[in-house]
């Protein structure tokens, strides 16, 4: 769990729990067999607003999901990142500028050399 803050129209700052997925899940379980939410608001010390809000959310969505979060799109696609790392295990030495030329293709975005870079940091590579 992690807390997330936001402001009330007072100016009023609220620090609210944000749940992973299994927590969701389990409460929603606990709600199930007929637990009132306040009960399942102590039990996961949150506030019964939240709890009410998780299960809305299972209602509306028929079963508890992650929901990505908004941002902007990525650049590369699943399988230019492959070949950006499949460019990189080749020859670690490689800089980002070589692996750059070795990836374009006519048909695909050409990635930036630091899109390049992001990739390989993500996946452990290039420190």
């Amino acid at each position: 769990m992690s807390q997330r803050s936001s402001r009330t129209s007072h100016g009023q700052t609220i620090w609210e729990k944000t749940f992973t997925v299994d927590v969701r899940k389990s409460i929603v379980r606990g709600h199930e067999p007929g637990a009132h939410p306040k009960i399942l608001a102590t039990q996961f010390g949150c506030s019964s607003s939240q709890i009410y809000r998780i299960l809305k959310n299972n209602r509306d969505d028929d079963g508890v999901v992650h929901r990505q979060s908004p941002g902007r799109p990525r650049t590369t696609s699943r399988a230019m990142d492959r070949n950006i790392l499949r460019a990189c295990r080749e020859d670690p030495r490689r800089t980002s500028t070589d692996i750059h030329v070795s990836v374009t293709s006519p048909n695909e975005q050409v990635p930036s050399r630091r899109t390049i870079r992001r990739r390989l940091q993500v996946a452990g590579l290039h420190g």
